[in-house]
């Protein structure tokens, strides 16, 4: 996927809702899709199973939370990430734990929440320089990461209507 592309469907997924709130909300409701989800699952919206997303979550918290503090640190490029190439490690789910990166992943949001909540108001315009998308402000970040959750939920809740289904 072009990295653009990627940018806009997250802003878009996010729309007007309060990143914040969204990023507060995710732990919740991974927490209670899990039992409803087979892990080994995928569907037309994506090319991940269930337990596949959860792991990759976990990794874009550890990823973003780093790009945040990097930020905040003045650092002048941020470590940029290849998200599918660290999902290359998940392809043999049997070896993974979905359950440990569900657990992983609500500790990180909690960290990182703690951090963003605790932000002076002139801190959400601090700047992380993406190697491939240029300049980006905090705010910026956590709408990324907000939308970004909102599309996985979306995924997973569709592959729930599946298992339900039956």
């Amino acid at each position: 996927m072009e990295k653009f592309e990627y940018v806009q469907k997250n802003l878009e997924a996010l729309g007007d809702r309060d990143p914040l709130e969204v990023l507060a909300e995710t732990p919740d409701l991974l927490t209670e899709l899990f039992p409803q989800l087979d892990m080994r699952r995928g569907c037309e919206l994506t090319h991940w199973t269930a337990g596949e997303i959860y792991c990759h979550l976990a990794d874009l918290e550890i990823g973003y939370g780093f790009r945040l503090r990097q930020a905040l640190a003045g650092t002048e490029e941020a470590q940029a990430f290849d998200h599918d190439r660290w999902g290359i490690r998940y392809r043999n789910y049997e070896s993974y734990s979905a359950r440990l990166a569900l657990e992983a992943f609500c500790a990180l949001r909690r960290w990182n929440l703690e951090l963003l909540r605790n932000l002076e108001p002139q801190d959400w315009n601090r700047v992380a320089y993406h190697p491939q998308r240029g300049p980006e402000t905090i705010s910026f970040i956590v709408k990324m990461l907000a939308g970004h959750d909102l599309r996985h939920l979306k995924e997973l809740e569709y592959i729930a209507s599946y298992v339900e289904a039956g």
